[in-house]
């Protein structure tokens, strides 16, 4: 699908949705219950949930060292990000027509299962799960500091738009804008931090307690592809599987694999054995002649099971089970586990690959499935609270970053220029502010626009 028709599918269903909204808001059903149009989107406003929020920050000692710890993380941060997106810019600006040709078109920032290609639909429940806890997460979070900044919350609410996309809590405008900068500072912090709170808790329950629980079903080689038609296919060979003796030889590797099919011969019967799950299968199975699979003239006579082997079981599970190994690289492996899922085809953690793994120790009471579903769910709550929170830290306006790095800036000016007029430096903040926006927005457009220019 090009991005072309991702867009328009995209667009089709914005249109029902705003048509079938519209239709409520005639009939004044929006209306009763406090909703109301915000651009496309539904928003409802409540002012439940305030005194939840108060009961939790009257920790104020707590919520203020947070909130400071906040703000030098978001900032570390927000120097991170600004130069991985230098890097990106200058790394991609490099590639060939073809590889500029082959990047992901802007269909990849839809966090939208169906249209992203690297979210299948069929993870759909996982990722409204997880963009909810992270908006709920990152709003409650302003809402708390808010709070004990000694600042009126107006209201909470969510924001819909076909799903839910966000919460929010709104502070007031006045309020904060008349604040003293390091309580600003603090409760523009408080979301991203808390997001990366919970990317944390998820690698300690994802990693340390899930993963831990989790070994190769078996010492093999793990079936990658089966080809159509192929004696593999006949036998009942499937993605998943494990390979574990060809030939009266014991596999271990994808090189004794190799080995022992490069001296088969076509028509030859040899004796087979595979592991899925939890199960041991045994066959006999009569290879195919390889010429007749593949058109090469070497390959003549030579025996054909038709399958695609790997071992990335086996180099994928340490990083599962401690994504800090290697840091960063081990991180970033685990962080791109979806791409690698949509380029090569495989993801350790969705099926049918689960099913080269066993469950052991106290969870393998667990059933395999729930096991799963409680893995993919942890995983995605990780990787878009991690999402929101980097792309919160950059420093655009009107992302929390962009905020913080105008007050920090602000604060620099006024050390600096101390006799400066508040009118003068509100200009030197808003006219940097604009700049500095721009140049972020452009970096991140800026593999889209090598793209398609």
């Amino acid at each position: 699908m090009s991005w072309i028709e991702s867009l328009l599918i995209f667009l089709a269903i914005i249109a029902i949705y705003v048509l079938i909204a519209f239709t409520l808001y005639k009939k004044k059903i929006l209306e009763r219950y406090n909703i109301s149009f915000y651009g496309p989107a539904l928003m409802w406003r409540t002012k439940k949930g305030t005194l939840f929020l108060k009961k939790i920050a009257k920790k104020k000692r707590f919520w203020k060292a947070f909130g400071s710890f906040g703000v030098v993380l978001c900032f570390i941060m927000m120097i991170a990000m600004t130069i991985m997106l230098i890097w990106q810019a200058w790394f991609v600006s490099g590639f060939t027509a073809e590889q500029k040709e082959a990047l992901p078109g802007p269909e990849i920032a839809l966090v939208l299962p169906g249209i992203n290609p690297i979210l299948p639909l069929e993870y759909i429940g996982y990722i409204i799960l997880a963009f909810i806890v992270a908006i709920v997460v990152h709003e409650f979070s302003h809402g708390i500091l808010t709070i004990v900044s000694k600042l009126k919350v107006k209201s909470l609410g969510i924001l819909y738009l076909i799903v839910p996309i966000g919460a929010f809590c709104e502070p007031d405008e006045d309020q904060l804008k008349q604040a003293p900068t390091k309580p600003r500072m603090r409760i523009y912090a408080a979301g991203p931090t808390s997001n990366f709170i919970v990317v944390l808790i998820s690698i300690l329950f994802f990693s340390f307690i899930f993963m831990s629980a989790v070994q190769p079903a078996a010492d093999g080689v793990l079936i990658f592809y089966v080809g159509d038609g192929t004696p593999a296919e006949e036998v009942g060979l499937s993605p998943g599987m494990i390979l574990t003796n060809l030939n009266d030889t014991k596999i271990t590797n994808v090189s004794i694999f190799f080995d022992v099919m490069e001296n088969t011969k076509a028509n030859q019967t040899v004796n087979i054995s595979f592991v899925q799950g939890k199960k041991m299968f045994n066959r006999n199975i009569t290879l195919t002649d390889k010429y007749n699979y593949i058109n090469n003239q070497s390959y003549v006579g030579k025996g054909y099971l038709g399958v695609a082997t790997t071992e990335s079981h086996k180099s994928f599970l340490p990083i599962l089970k401690n994504p800090f190994v290697d840091f960063p690289n081990g991180l970033l492996i685990f962080y791109i586990l979806p791409l690698w899922g949509y380029l090569q085809g495989y993801n350790p953690i969705a099926s049918p690959f689960t099913d080269s793994f066993i469950i052991t120790g106290p969870l393998s009471i667990i059933p395999d499935q729930i096991f799963w579903i409680i893995v993919n769910a942890l995983y995605w709550i990780f990787w878009l609270n991690l999402a929101v929170a980097l792309f919160n830290v950059l420093p655009m306006v009107p992302l929390d970053g962009g905020f913080l790095f105008n007050d920090i800036f602000r604060s620099i000016v006024k050390r600096f220029k101390s006799n400066i007029s508040e009118e003068q430096l509100g200009t030197i903040v808003k006219n940097i502010s604009v700049v500095i926006s721009l140049i972020i927005l452009i970096l991140i457009i800026f593999p889209w626009l090598i793209k398609y220019l």
